[in-house]
């Protein structure tokens, strides 16, 4: 049962710090606490460390809330604590972001991991032969349908290859301050396309989503990525 409580209760501090050191203010709280760490040589690691492996139930009901997700809330710090955190550690050190970086990078590879698989045991993306007629085939290939099952199924996965194809450079910054519309040539592979109604104009198509400065859609470029795993 000890191994449940902490060992210094509420009634151990009382008598340190008096019952009115509870009405202090925060800012003299946490420099109270922050000064014990600095008096008893314990590092923010080991503090860390045993408040999100502890067993002891005030301190797991702690790290809970801490870890808890408050869809309500109107600021990043009460709405989900750890976001938080991630912001403060990138803004005010800046030097270790490539660590940072390489930390993310294996759970960037298992959520990507995750939603291929995902795609791939999809039935409405698997071809059966006995099921295949050009009636089929014209539906599976629509490119808005596909885009729209790709963003559905793995929405990290996109928001990757979208960053990756639809980042603006200097000549689309300049292209899209100029407001430089791109110009179909006659014969461009628009004209050919069987998913766009003949009396409906393709830019209309995708003009909501298209990013300003680019000759094509980057949609497209991510949906061919994520089709053929490049």
């Amino acid at each position: 049962m000890a191994n449940d409580l902490l060992l210094y209760n509420n009634g151990y501090w009382e008598e340190k710090l008096g019952h009115k050191f509870q009405k202090n203010n925060l800012e003299n709280k946490l420099h109270l606490i922050f000064s014990l760490l600095v008096f008893l040589k314990i590092s923010l690691a080991q503090f860390l460390t045993f408040a999100f492996s502890s067993k002891i139930e005030k301190v797991k009901a702690r790290a809970g809330r801490f870890m808890g997700y408050t869809e309500s809330a109107n600021d990043e710090a009460t709405r989900f604590p750890p976001g938080a955190i991630w912001h403060m550690w990138f803004e005010n050190f800046p030097k270790c972001k490539p660590h940072l970086y390489k930390m993310i990078r294996p759970a960037a590879c298992e959520i990507a991991l995750g939603e291929s698989n995902k795609i791939i045991e999809d039935p409405v993306l698997q071809v059966k032969m006995k099921d295949l007629t050009i009636a089929s085939i014209r539906e599976l290939l629509q490119p808005q349908k596909i885009i729209e099952k790709y963003q559905e199924a793995a929405p990290f996965t996109w928001a990757v290859l979208e960053t990756f194809t639809a980042s603006p450079n200097k000549w689309r910054g300049r292209a899209a301050t100029k407001e430089m519309a791109p110009v179909e040539e006659e014969g461009s592979d628009w004209d050919d396309d069987p998913n766009v109604d003949d009396e409906e104009a393709p830019e209309s198509r995708w003009e909501n989503v298209r990013p300003k400065g680019f000759a094509r859609n980057p949609t497209f470029v991510s949906a061919f990525l994520r089709t053929y795993d490049i």
